[in-house]
């Protein structure tokens, strides 16, 4: 059974590395990059200050233990939050809004929940990967023109921050991951970057508030309860069974869902097929392991699921337009 740590013991692991000189961090104008230490997990965190009220952090780790942090109460000025949820996920109960519910891999969630409390639980084992922007009221104003044509919840955001309390979950598109990949690639150096980057994120703010004005005809009849649950649970078989997957026939016996109403959960909830899913995954667990792994570009095949290198490399360099080993070149 994984171990358990408080966030309180994860920040003291955090400040004894940083005392005796073994955390991998740095501070470059606004920008703070720190590599957890292998004790920890695999992975990093960055964050990057855009401009006066816009925010960008990346999260991309794979825990050793379960992770709990309880924020006793967020504050009375919270920024709007949007989070991008590329792989993995972790369990959330907020106070405020009176639920529990678990963010999950393929969505994102737009929350503002000032003045309260919340326990999130992130899993071992799991590579957890989040793209998560925040934006102040302020920033926000400048489009006060435009508020007409926003939902309640956010014109409360930006008129009356202190007073807001919702959180608003939606799928992630092909539109939003392509741009979500482009800024995990960070490319270019110096004011380019900063440029480049704070452009994608106005962009992928563009797309996420087009979904609340546009409002388009969802025709997919809603899942139940149960037949979400089983759909978690085959997303889970098969992230731990990536060289050996089940068939569709396997994995729908496993979980106790015929194939047709499995293969249409997973485009409603992930936006992909069971095999796209499972190709995604494979691909973006090889590009982390090529970032934080010594293991050759055949074992990182292996560990994926391809029996043949040629296949591999075919596969990634479709997904990513560069081959892995100048794939591993370019990160390092």
């Amino acid at each position: 059974m994984a171990k358990l740590l408080t966030g309180l013991e994860v920040n003291n692991i955090l400040a004894e590395c940083r005392a005796n000189g073994t955390l991998s961090e740095y501070r470059q104008g606004r920008e703070t990059f720190v590599r957890a230490p292998l004790s920890l997990a695999h992975g990093y965190g960055r964050k990057m200050c855009l401009r006066q009220g816009l925010q960008l952090s990346i999260m991309d780790f794979q825990k050793h233990q379960i992770h709990q942090y309880q924020i006793h109460q967020h504050s009375k000025s919270m920024p709007l939050t949007l989070s991008y949820y590329l792989t993995g996920g972790c369990q959330v109960n907020n106070d405020g809004l009176k639920t529990s519910y678990e963010e999950i891999a393929g969505k994102s969630y737009l929350y503002c929940v000032p003045n309260t409390a919340e326990f999130e639980k992130y899993p071992a084992g799991c590579r957890i990967c989040r793209i998560q922007i925040r934006i102040s009221p302020e920033l926000l104003q400048g489009f006060s023109d435009c508020l007409h044509e926003w939902p309640t919840e956010l014109k409360q955001a930006i008129e009356q921050p202190e007073k807001s309390l919702f959180c608003l979950p939606s799928r992630i598109t092909p539109a939003q991951q392509q741009i979500l990949q482009q800024i995990l690639d960070w490319p270019y150096h110096g004011l380019t970057r900063q440029l480049y980057i704070e452009g994608k994120v106005l962009e992928l703010l563009a797309l996420q508030f087009s979904q609340f004005t546009t409002r388009p005809q969802d025709n997919s009849s809603p899942l139940k309860p149960r037949d979400l649950d089983c759909i978690y649970e085959a997303r889970d078989i098969l992230i731990q069974n990536l060289d050996a997957p089940p068939s569709l026939t396997d994995l729908s016996r496993r979980v106790h869902l015929n194939e047709s109403k499995l293969s249409q959960g997973f485009r409603q909830v992930f936006n992909m097929t069971v095999f796209g899913y499972l190709q995604n995954h494979r691909m973006e667990q090889a590009r982390h392991l090529l970032q934080t792994n010594s293991l050759n570009v055949q074992e990182i095949a292996c560990r994926v699921g391809y029996a043949s290198r040629s296949s591999f490399v075919a596969a990634f360099k479709k997904k990513f337009d560069v081959a892995p080993s100048h794939y591993r070149k370019k990160m390092g």
